[in-house]
């Protein structure tokens, strides 16, 4: 009889998480490495299988949980190269461009990161703010509401080309490309990037680099820290199973120590918010014709005057409005850092 391998056996001690989302990448044997903590190298043990049945560590140094084996750099990146066709198939025409600048005028004043962003640096009119991870350019948008002067980094073709061709935004293929045209910033928004990134430290010390004396670092990401800091806790959060493309979940502590590393201050840290599960075990499809001309009707009418009394009358009645729906929960971490 042959024995078992220490790889099944290690496997088979480490619990697999049931599915949730639709989206599990299909990533073959051969396209993945093993990885150590993405902050400070250490090796750490593996707590549970997520259920693309890739391991999850804790580095108890650095607080943040990870995927202790990633797929190698050149597969992830004709990964994300796709995106937006493939894994989250998104309608990009005029249409969809209409939606997405109604709705910026619309939340003009009422995004909180936006706003977070005006309190620390005083103003964004003038401010040269860059989205890095910018995808079709949305929050590229809200910025140029706002009077910043809008930049945009996105890997993916797809996402990179829409935002050019509908409202004319210079995004760029990388972060050192971008700065070498452009030079230093006002500002650098990741939202929902620093979880995707293989070497997150890198990158982030590359952005403090690029950020101007007085310059403001957001960061927006799931928060690892509601996952606790073993597998009895681990095992009950919902981040392990959902968005399986994410590679490392920092929390709170972990943005503290981040930030101390790169000689930078908080100036805003909160957790907030509820992951988005509608339809996510379904599989996931190109809006049609018809949901988007919805979606373009309910975007006009709640920009409107209209839209604004229903609010205003919901606020009345007692009702939460989806903006304040939006700021309970733990799922999301929002840290703003400053460089001195």
């Amino acid at each position: 009889m042959m024995e078992p391998s220490t790889t099944s056996v290690a496997q088979a001690v480490v619990p697999k998480l049931p599915p949730l989302d639709y989206r599990i990448p299909g990533w073959a044997a051969d396209d993945l490495e093993p990885r150590s903590c993405p902050f400070c190298r250490a090796q750490n043990g593996h707590v549970l299988r997520r259920p693309d049945d890739l391991p999850v560590a804790y580095c108890a140094s650095c607080a943040v949980w990870y995927v202790a084996s990633i797929p190698r750099p050149e597969r992830l990146k004709r990964f994300y190269q796709g995106y937006w066709d493939a894994f989250r198939p998104a309608q990009l025409d005029a249409r969809t461009a209409r939606v997405m600048m109604r709705a910026a005028r619309g939340n003009a004043g009422t995004a909180p990161r936006s706003n977070r962003l005006v309190a620390i640096l005083g103003t964004l009119r003038g401010k040269r703010v860059l989205d890095l991870g910018c995808g079709l350019g949305g929050f590229l948008l809200s910025m140029q509401v706002a009077g910043a002067e809008p930049l945009g980094v996105e890997i993916s073709r797809a996402a990179r080309g829409f935002a050019r061709r509908y409202f004319a935004f210079p995004v760029y293929e990388d972060l050192p490309q971008c700065l070498a045209q452009t030079g230093p910033v006002d500002a650098i928004v990741l939202n929902d990037v620093v979880e995707h990134l293989d070497a997150p430290a890198d990158l982030l010390g590359t952005a403090v680099q690029a950020l101007r004396p007085g310059g403001a670092l957001a960061i927006w990401t799931p928060n690892g820290g509601a996952a606790g800091t073993d597998l009895a806790s681990a095992r009950e959060w919902v981040g392990f199973r959902v968005d399986l493309e994410h590679l490392q979940y920092l929390s709170p502590r972990a943005i503290l120590l981040v930030a101390g590393k790169l000689g930078l201050s908080v100036e805003h840290l909160e957790t907030t918010g509820f992951p988005n599960l509608v339809r996510i075990d379904q599989e996931p499809r190109v809006p049609s014709w018809v949901r988007t001309c919805l979606q373009e009707a309910r975007t006009v009418v709640s920009s409107s005057s209209v839209g604004s009394l229903v609010r205003t009358l919901r606020e009345i009645g007692g009702h939460r409005t989806d903006a304040q729906e939006r700021t309970t929960g733990t799922y999301h971490l929002f840290a703003v850092l400053k460089k001195g």
